[in-house]
């Protein structure tokens, strides 16, 4: 697994953390609270490590404010401050840009930015209407929590549309949804599978090269017009394997 590949994964990992770490905000019990040390954990240590390999030490902390107020822990005494709870969301907030960038990059460069833009719409839109015409659905979150569960195609059951707006609604929002997890699954396979037919031809091209260099038989002649020969087919590979993906 090359590097760009353990990267995604790792950003989207934290990109999940950060989902997580405020959809946590409003709760306090025991759970929550081991649950938001390890995030917090989590948090601190990815700040330390990015602050140990910068060039620039005060560069980074004066350019990611966000990410120094997320990792303070807003527990105790301290979090007893509204104004602390709520700069610690929008610190959260800011962070999470870090990123769903390079996750929203992985999906443009892939011509699924725009369906996950109307995706994301739909999401937030349909829950709106849902409020007013579902019996069952009597606020925003709710309706948001049931158009979540619904489009992920996870359908907790929690929450039946008993209207035929609201059944029309949710059949859309179902049919989006199996699309695009679809297209999401097809996108990372192809990703994760991208390259390796690269990386295996240049290995064997320069393999094939070696064993040339090392034959005693060949002139310099030869083994510039062979070596020239191999570079021009390993071209053709690599320029082969972009126009198919």
């Amino acid at each position: 697994m090359n590097k760009t590949k353990r990267r995604m994964i790792y950003e989207s990992f934290m990109l999940v953390l950060i989902i997580l770490s405020l959809a946590l905000l409003p709760y306090h019990n025991s759970f929550t609270f081991i649950l938001n040390w390890v995030i917090w954990v989590i948090f601190t240590l990815d700040y330390v490590v990015r602050f140990y390999r910068a060039d620039k030490k005060w560069d980074y902390v004066r350019t990611h404010p966000f990410q120094l107020i997320a990792i303070i822990p807003f527990y105790g005494g301290f979090r007893a401050a509204r104004i602390a709870s709520f700069v610690h969301l929008l610190s959260i907030t800011a962070m999470g840009k870090r990123y769903i960038i390079p996750i929203y990059n992985f999906f443009r460069s892939n011509g699924l930015n725009r369906f996950l833009m109307i995706f994301i719409l739909l999401v937030i839109i349909i829950p709106v209407p849902m409020v007013f015409i579902e019996p069952e659905i009597n606020n925003y979150p709710d309706a948001l929590w049931w158009a979540i569960v619904t489009a992920t195609t996870v359908g907790y059951g929690d929450i039946i549309p008993v209207t035929p707006i609201g059944r029309i609604l949710a059949t859309i929002m179902m049919l989006f949804g199996i699309a695009f997890i679809g297209m999401i699954t097809s996108t990372i396979t192809n990703f994760f599978r991208a390259k390796k037919p690269v990386s295996t031809s240049t290995q064997r091209t320069s393999k094939i090269t070696q064993l040339i260099a090392e034959t005693p038989d060949l002139t310099k002649e030869e083994i510039a017009i062979v070596e020239q020969f191999l570079s021009l087919r390993k071209s053709e590979l690599v320029d082969d394997r972009k126009s198919k993906t």
